[in-house]
């Protein structure tokens, strides 16, 4: 009795504070939105709160729960449903003592054994809300639970009355938006009472939601050590939080997954079937899965009773693997690794799809032909796509296509033999460019041949002629076009930077006969000038005035960036084209 005596009091107390507040406001007008109400249910989980929930759930009403953490342990699986059905879990301490009662110690005991209790269902890391029991406080006991506190506005004396029609009308009676409403599902009668006045309300255009939620929604946040009993109408309706969208496709013979959700809200995903809670797999971008499997998600601004409902997709095709492009000889061939895949492709640049043509036999094709390739059909999902040219020189590449600034001059330097791919029809035009490699282009270029002597002679001792580039740094070091770090060391491994290519390539120039023009102060359109170095700033100044080298986009040199495969196939092209005039 001294529980139910102790709620009758701050209910009467509170009811004043509402009938003098009512008496004295102004008139105001109903902000844009829903009215909105938040019903909260004490002391359980108990016996009949499965009741109340399959009574929700018909309705789609959502509803906060202040438990105790003592009858929490006694109905796990309840707190779980609780949770898993998108209604809010809070604490309403472990054995409902009056908190001020108790010491700093027993306070903290009561509000964090719950916690610990509750994050069971709900995940380390959530976040509840408090309901002091009787609701008594203070500031001591405010400023010890670590959370916002939540009264209520309207009491129906569920407890007293134990009248399903009494409890009915009391909520009716005293509802207005915004209210919250407390109610305790350890009554059979509370249970049928609240669900027969939720059917009313929402017949008089009522939205129930989460406490958090009716904050949420009318843009207030709530704080930690703050009491709560309502939250009128404010203008502002931020809406509910609706389900994310999962939409996947196939690539590179795995599942990607995608999942999309409105602004500001987090995505919480599980591919396992496994369920959702705070600490369930944050999304940040499309990611890889095997099929077959399920993908749970929800969108939330707080895990806690400020989610969507949750949406799932269950995938159970395999995925095709994606079909291997190879062209000899002008002939394109298909082959798929995946038992009854058909292979669906395209010859105009355009993406395969299933509803592109089947490959059914080797086509011929004309040089220039971008290839597209899919697999998949039947009660397989798609592959992902697979991309190649068969190139304007005859060339085969899986890696460069028309278009790219480096193309062209790619495919004329592989068919010149002056660059070679690096294998499986790929060039790797982002592959960074060593020293001993730029130095082999030029001598491939320059179609001469080193001299056993000058192998001989070649002084760099990290340099043997045996290497790819053996010939190619001894042919380059005896005609004056390169020097070495020292007396002893070329370092042909490391990446040759843009001031290092413009030497080399001046180098090869001045070897060549070239006359240069005078080109002092060239390199001054540069912003970043001040940045090449001495022994490399004449060379710069001539590969710039002959229209060899340029800046980037910006406006820089970047004299110490690496230099790329596509950016080398493009230097030599344009050399060659330079010399043949």
């Amino acid at each position: 009795m001294k529980r139910q005596n102790g709620k009758r009091f701050l209910a009467a107390i509170l009811a004043l504070v509402l009938i003098l507040g009512t008496a004295f406001a102004a008139p105001t007008v109903r902000a844009a939105g829903k009215k909105l109400v938040a019903i909260t249910f004490d002391d359980g989980p108990g016996p009949y709160t499965d009741r109340l929930l399959d009574g929700l759930k018909r309705r789609g009403a959502k509803a906060t729960f202040f438990m105790l953490g003592s009858r929490a342990e006694s109905y796990p699986e309840v707190v779980k449903r609780v949770y898993r059905e998108g209604h809010q879990v809070a604490n309403h301490s472990y054995g409902h003592p009056d908190l001020t009662t108790l010491s700093d110690a027993g306070v903290q005991s009561q509000i964090q054994t719950t916690n610990g209790i509750l994050n069971r269902a709900c995940g380390k890391g959530t976040s509840y809300l408090v309901r002091a029991p009787y609701g008594s406080e203070s500031s001591r006991v405010r400023s010890l639970v670590g959370a916002p506190l939540i009264r209520w506005s309207v009491d129906p004396l569920d407890w007293k009355y134990r009248n399903a029609a009494t409890v009915k009308a009391n909520i009716l009676a005293d509802t207005y938006d915004g209210a919250i409403v407390l109610v305790h599902d350890i009554h059979s009668t509370s249970v049928d009472g609240a669900l027969a006045a939720i059917d009313t309300l929402k017949s008089r255009g009522y939205e129930f939601v989460t406490v958090r939620e009716l904050f949420r929604r009318r843009g207030k946040t709530l704080q930690n050590g703050v009491d709560y009993s309502s939250c009128t109408p404010t203008g502002t309706d931020l809406g509910p939080v609706t389900a994310p969208k999962i939409t996947n496709e196939s690539e590179n013979g795995k599942l990607k997954i995608v999942i999309t959700a409105q602004a500001g809200a987090q995505i919480y995903y599980s591919t396992d079937g496994s369920a959702l809670n705070q600490e369930s797999k944050r999304y940040t971008g499309p990611f890889l899965a095997d099929t077959p499997c399920t993908v749970r998600a929800v969108a939330a601004y707080n895990m806690n009773g400020s989610r969507s409902e949750e949406t799932s997709v269950t995938i159970t095709k395999p995925t095709a693997k994606a079909p291997r492009i190879q062209v000899e000889n002008g002939m394109l061939t298909l082959e798929s690794e995946t038992p009854g895949a058909r292979i669906y492709y395209t010859l105009n640049g355009a993406p395969a799809g299933l509803d592109s043509p089947v490959y059914e036999g080797p086509v011929e094709l004309s040089p220039g032909t971008v290839i597209s390739a899919c697999a998949g059909g039947g009660d397989l999902l798609r592959s992902g796509e697979v991309r190649a040219v068969y190139s304007h020189q005859g060339n085969f590449f899986r890696d460069i296509f028309p278009g790219q600034w480096y193309y062209a001059d790619a495919d004329r330097a592989v068919s010149a033999g002056y660059l070679y791919g690096v294998g499986d029809g790929r060039f790797a035009p982002e592959k960074p460019v060593t020293r001993g490699q730029l130095v082999t282009f030029l001598y491939r270029y320059s179609g001469e041949q080193a001299t056993e002597e000058e192998l001989m002679a070649l002084p760099f001792g990290d340099t043997k002629p045996t290497e790819y580039y053996g010939e190619a740094v001894a042919w380059a070091y005896a005609r004056g076009i390169v020097s070495g770090y020292s007396s002893a060391e070329f370092r042909p491994e490391k990446s040759v930077s843009r001031e290092e290519m413009s030497v080399i390539f001046a180098g090869f120039l001045t070897y060549r006969g070239v006359s240069m023009p005078d080109s002092a102060g060239a390199a001054q359109k540069y912003l970043d000038a001040g940045k090449i170095s001495p022994w490399a700033l004449k060379a710069v100044e001539q590969m710039t005035a002959q229209g060899l080298l340029s800046g980037d986009t910006n406006g820089k040199f970047l004299p110490a960036a690496g230099s790329t495969r596509g950016q080398a196939a493009s230097l030599l092209m344009r050399l060659a084209d330079f010399l043949a005039e």
